[in-house]
Order: structure tokens, then sequence, then C-alpha cells
């Protein structure tokens, strides 16, 4: 594992991810505890749309490049 989190591919994955998810996810618990409207979902989840398939993409780049050292 710690190979992995040593890849620099991973990392950005992880940011990206991290980027993408986290304001969506605290809107969406603003929003659940009557906080925040729902109309504005609309940023955080354009930001997750975003970021979420580049992270997909350097994570397996990632992936293949570790496997790819290992052998």
């Amino acid at each position: 594992m710690s190979q992995y989190l040593r890849n620099r591919w991973v990392r950005i994955a992880i940011a990206l991810f991290a980027l993408g998810s986290v304001p969506l996810g605290l809107v969406a618990l603003l929003a659940t505890l009557g906080v925040w409207t729902a109309p504005a979902m609309f940023v955080p989840g354009l930001l997750w749309v975003l970021t979420f398939w580049p992270a997909v993409f350097f994570l397996a780049a990632g992936i293949v490049q570790v496997r790819g050292q290992r052998r």
C-alpha cells in the first residue's frame, strides 16, 4: 500500500477526489441539517463531476505504473 501512496499519480488522484468530494459532502450534510438550501448543490456537484473522472484516470495510471515497477 505504501508503494501506491508514494506514487505521484496516485497522490494527485486522491487530491482531486478530495477536492471534488469534500465540498459536495459538506453541502449535502448542511442541506440535511437544514442550514443550506437544495439549489446550492449545483456548484459542488459540478466540481465533483469535473474532478471525478480525471481522478479515476490518474489513479489507474498510478496503479499501472506501480505494478510495472514491481515486476
